[in-house]
């Protein structure tokens, strides 16, 4: 029992995704005809994950939490995911927890060695879920985020040799441990280590990769991928930023805007729904970047708006799953034959993603240009308003369509997946300070 009690609680939430995912792959014959036994262990798994968290700091709980609500999603899309090989679904639930795995890892390591495996454990996770996707697109999305991110990756380790060159050792950077004489190694370092953590946000112009992931895979696993991605790395960042706000700062500004214009364009320019999600995604990844430039505060904006925005996009995807791979052209919404649950919650998850109050992205991205406007001023925040807004644009054209849906009253049996990412953005949006508080106490506040 004194072992147990001693086992720190990330670890904890890893050994346990760990023994789910060794029961589901040792079970791999004769789960293959079982998804409902399947999806259920998987949950199992993730739920059971999440009880060790509870006794950690904030971070933590917030870290595990939102990787865990991504994983469940994932999890209870796995019985209907479009696979090229459907006897495959096991392999895909042990992937789903081995991703879970890799992004704890990165956003709770102690060190930055800890944090480098579980980044690679996460991308190399992605990369194979994508690639599982029925047709071609899936596997040229997926070599294409592999390569790209192997590449971040080596910038990664490099990094981390210049740091311990410059330190002696893997510690996240503290500010005032530096020998003056080694600072340049040092923020070089840094730097490298961030565009590895970059890479999962999605930040220009590290966005090809994840660009392809997110519109060719399966729509319910891609939204997996993209919703641990994002809330690992947003952690990682912030803990990063924290101690190296000198370097970092400057540079996540800057790429945070240049995101935004880029995300804005190329979403205003697409012509269906999971393209126009996937290049908006970069334009939030901005809005995200550009917080955590911003000091403490901006970091807990950060923290609060990637939770909105992970649980907001699991939901938008899992109201898609099921159709297919393919493209999803917003004048062909109607004829899509979604069913009224699924209309209502891709409705829902538009409306908070464009901000339209009282939905939670609207509160979202009130605290993201709050900390913008305190830390940076007018001009940056004028920026990040017009991305907002701008998003409005693009994020309403597929409503008239939806909403006929709703009104359809299609007979289809109502997605678990939809009911629990749905009932959690409205509780976000009736309780957001809330949310807002857990995120400032994830970052010290």
């Amino acid at each position: 029992m004194n072992v147990l009690a001693s086992i720190p609680p990330p670890l904890g939430s890893v050994l346990i995704l760990v023994l789910g995912t060794l029961v589901i792959l040792l079970l791999t014959g004769r789960l293959s005809n079982s998804p409902t036994i399947l999806a259920t262990i998987g949950v199992l798994s993730l739920l059971g994950a999440a009880l060790p968290a509870m006794g950690g700091d904030a971070l933590t709980r917030v870290s595990v939490l939102g990787v865990v609500a991504a994983g469940l999603v994932g999890m209870l899309l796995v019985p209907s995911a479009e696979l090229h090989n459907s006897t495959q679904r096991p392999e895909v639930a042990a992937l789903i927890l081995l991703g879970s795995t890799g992004a704890i890892v990165l956003a709770t390591a102690g060190e930055l060695l800890s944090a480098a495996l579980g980044l690679e454990t996460l991308s190399l996770s992605a990369a194979v879920l994508v690639a599982l996707g029925r047709g071609a697109r899936p596997l040229e999305a997926a070599f294409r985020y592999f390569v790209l991110a192997a590449i971040s990756f080596a910038a990664l380790v490099y990094g981390l040799g210049l740091l311990l060159l410059a330190t002696g050792s893997f510690a996240w950077p503290r500010p005032g441990v530096v020998d003056p004489t080694y600072s340049y190694i040092w923020t070089i370092g840094v730097l490298l280590i961030g565009l590895g953590f970059a890479y999962k946000l999605a930040v220009f112009p590290l966005l090809w990769g994840p660009l392809d992931a997110y519109t060719a895979g399966a729509p319910g696993l891609a939204g997996f991928v993209m919703a641990a991605s994002k809330i690992a790395a947003v952690v990682a960042l912030a803990r990063l930023a924290a101690g190296a706000a000198v370097p970092m700062a400057p540079i996540l500004i800057g790429i945070g805007l240049v995101s935004i214009i880029w995300g804005t364009f190329g979403a205003l320019a697409q012509r269906e729904v999971r393209r126009m999600l996937a290049y908006s995604t970069v334009a939030n990844a901005g809005l995200m970047a550009l917080a955590l430039g911003c000091g403490p505060e901006g970091r807990a904006a950060a923290i609060f708006f990637v939770v909105i925005y992970v649980l907001t996009i699991l939901l938008a995807f899992a109201a898609m799953a099921g159709r297919g791979t393919g493209p999803l052209p917003f004048g062909e919404v109607r004829g899509e034959g979604l069913s009224a649950t699924r209309a209502l919650g891709l409705t829902l998850a538009l409306l908070s993603l464009a901000g339209i109050p009282p939905t939670p992205g609207f509160w979202a991205k009130l605290a993201i240009l709050d900390a913008s406007w305190s830390a940076l001023g007018f001009w940056p925040t004028l920026v990040a308003v017009i991305g907002g807004v701008a998003g409005v644009l693009y994020y309403l054209r597929p409503l008239p369509d939806l909403l006929a849906l709703t009104r359809a009253h299609v007979s289809s049996a109502p997605a678990p997946a939809v009911w629990f990412a749905g009932a959690a953005v409205v509780v976000l949006g009736l309780a957001p300070g809330f949310a807002y508080a857990v995120a400032r106490l994830a970052i010290g506040g």
